[in-house]
């Protein structure tokens, strides 16, 4: 499965802001694929390719490329992502250990 953009990571790459890319998936220029029905991704292909079409008006701010994310967001966005898969390993990791020390 290949890895999608965050809205971040797109915005990044395009040197837009993530309102700037909001906009792209409102207008119907760049697809967005929403995961956990609220949190848009993106193809790298597609962002790609939309990168050399798009013109932002000179002088806004929106030209400007974010810095990277911290390690920080990162983590916090990996653990909010997958916070269920995170709570259920650990409960059936307390599981297994209680049905060893019973046994």
């Amino acid at each position: 499965m290949e890895k999608l953009w965050t809205m971040s990571e797109a915005a990044q790459h395009l040197g837009v802001t993530e309102v700037d890319v909001e906009q792209l998936v409102k207008e119907g220029r760049l697809t967005g694929y929403k995961l956990g029905g609220q949190f848009l991704r993106f193809k790298p292909e597609q962002v790609e390719a939309l990168k050399g079409k798009i013109r932002f008006r000179a002088g806004s701010k929106s030209a400007a490329p974010r810095p990277p994310a911290s390690r920080w967001s990162q983590v916090k966005e990996f653990v909010y992502f997958h916070d269920f898969y995170i709570v259920s390993a650990t409960l059936l990791a307390v599981l297994v250990v209680y049905l060893i020390a019973v046994g």
